[in-house]
C-alpha cells in the first residue's frame, strides 16, 4: 500500500509539473530552455514509452525524478515512435547529448537518423505539445542503400552504424553534432560473428570507441571463481564473473562504468539469482562484491552518480541507493517505488543520473595551478 501511495502523490506531481512547464515564468517555473537549463536538468532521468498509460509509440515522455523521493521534477516529450516501445535494452543512455540540448534517434520508415533540439514551450510546431520537447531539426538519410541505426552523442559528436548489405562488416560513423550532415568520420568495423551478427560496439567515458569481437578477452584471478573482461583504454567494457556455479555478465545497451569497475547482472539462464556484482580489477586480479543479495529478484537497471560514489538500483518492486566508498559499499536504502509505463517490460528505461546542472561550474574540475 505504501508504495502505491507514493506512485500516486508522483504522478499526480507531475501532472501538476506538466501544466506548470507552459505557464507564464513569472511564478518562478522556466519558460524558455535557457531557464530550463540554469535551474537544472537535475535528477535520475527516464524515459517513459506510454506515459500514465497512454500509447508506447507515441506518448513517449522524458522525465526527471527525484532521487530521493522518485518524486517527478521535469518533464520533457519526445518525437513519435522515437524509441523502440518493445525492447528491452535500448541504449537510451547514449541517445542525449551531456547538456540535454540533443536527442538522436533512428527510424526505419523511412530509414534515417535524426537529430532533435531541446525546445521552449511555444515554439513547437505541433500544437498539440504542451510544455518543453525535443524537435527534429536535421536528417541523416541512408545512402546507397544502406542502414543507418544506433544513434549515440558523446562530446560534441554524433555516432552511429552505417550497415552495407551483402555480408560486409557495418561501419560506425560519426559528424559534429553542428554540421551532422557534413562529410562522416569511419570509427571502425563491427566484426561479423555467428550466423553474420554485428559485433557489439559502445563508447568509454572518454570517448573511445570499443568493438567486442575486435578486443582480446583477458582471464583474471581472485577469490573463488574467475573473471574474463575486455578493455579499451583502460576502462573494463565487457566481463564475465563466474562464481559459487553462476555465471554473472555486464549489462547490455547501459552506461559503461568506467576505470576498472563494472556492474554484472545474471546471465540470463534458468532461474535468476538476487541481486548483482560490483567487479573491480586491479593489474591481474578483482575483487567482486554483492549488492542486494537480500532484495528479491534481480536487478534489472543502474543509474551510476557521476562521480562513481554511489549508485541507483532497480529491481523488479522498487528502487534502491548504495553508496560506494574506499571501503567498500555501503548498506542499501530503498528509495522510491517502482515507476511503470506501458512497454513490454512495463518499466520506463533510465538514462542518466545527473547531479550537477549543465554547466554548473561545480561540476568542472577544479584547475590544479590554483590548489
Amino acid at each position: 500500500m505504501r508504495r502505491s501511495l507514493a506512485l500516486a502523490s508522483a504522478v499526480c506531481l507531475l501532472a501538476v509539473t506538466a501544466c506548470d512547464s507552459s505557464s507564464d515564468s513569472s511564478d518562478g517555473t522556466p519558460g524558455t530552455v535557457e531557464e530550463l537549463t540554469e535551474d537544472g536538468l537535475v535528477g535520475l532521468a527516464l524515459l517513459h514509452r506510454g506515459f500514465e498509460g497512454g500509447d508506447p509509440e507515441t506518448d513517449q515522455v522524458l522525465v526527471f525524478h527525484d532521487p530521493e523521493s522518485g518524486a517527478p521534477l521535469q518533464r520533457i516529450e519526445l518525437p513519435d515512435g522515437a524509441v523502440d516501445p518493445m525492447s528491452p535494452d535500448v541504449p537510451v543512455y547514449g541517445q542525449f547529448s551531456e547538456d540535454w540540448q540533443y536527442f538522436a534517434f533512428a527510424t526505419r520508415e523511412p530509414n534515417a537518423v535524426h537529430l532533435a533540439v531541446l525546445t521552449d514551450p511555444d515554439e513547437a510546431e505541433d500544437d498539440e505539445v504542451e510544455g518543453f520537447s525535443y524537435q527534429p531539426v536535421e536528417t541523416i538519410a541512408s545512402s546507397q542503400g544502406g542502414l543507418v541505426s544506433r544513434p549515440m552523442i558523446h562530446g560534441e559528436r554524433l555516432w552511429y552504424v552505417l550497415g552495407n548489405g551483402d555480408g560486409q562488416p557495418p561501419q560506425v560513423m560519426s559528424v559534429p553534432l553542428e554540421a551532422p550532415n557534413g562529410t562522416p568520420n569511419q570509427e571502425g568495423s563491427l566484426a561479423l560473428g555467428e550466423g553474420n551478427r554485428p559485433s557489439d560496439w559502445a563508447l568509454t567515458p572518454d570517448g573511445s570507441l570499443h568493438i567486442r569481437n575486435s578486443v582480446p578477452t583477458q582471464q583474471l584471478t581472485g577469490g573463488e571463481g574467475s573473471a574474463v573482461v575486455r578493455a579499451t583504454n583502460g576502462t573494463v567494457v565487457n566481463a564475465t564473473l563466474t562464481t559459487n556455479g553462476e555465471q554473472w555478465q555486464t549489462f547490455d545497451g547501459t552506461e559503461v562504468w568506467g576505470g576498472g569497475d563494472a556492474l554484472l547482472r545474471p546471465d540470463g539462464n534458468g532461474e535468476a539469482p538476487d541481486g548483482l556484482y560490483l567487479l573491480s580489477t586491479e593489474g591481474q586480479g578483482y575483487t567482486a562484491t554483492r549488492l542486494l543479495e537480500d532484495e528479491p529478484g534481480p536487478v534489472v537497471q543502474y543509474a551510476p552518480a557521476e562521480e562513481r560514489d554511489a549508485v541507483l538500483l532497480q529491481t523488479e518492486n522498487a528502487w534502491f541507493r548504495v553508496d560506494l566508498g574506499e571501503e567498500g559499499a555501503v548498506e542499501a536504502e530503498e528509495v522510491f517505488p517502482l515507476y511503470q509505463d506501458a512497454s513490454m517490460e512495463g518499466w520506463p528505461l533510465v538514462v542518466r543520473w545527473t547531479q550537477n546542472p549543465p554547466g554548473d561550474p561545480s561540476a568542472e574540475p577544479s584547475d590544479p595551478s590554483e590548489d
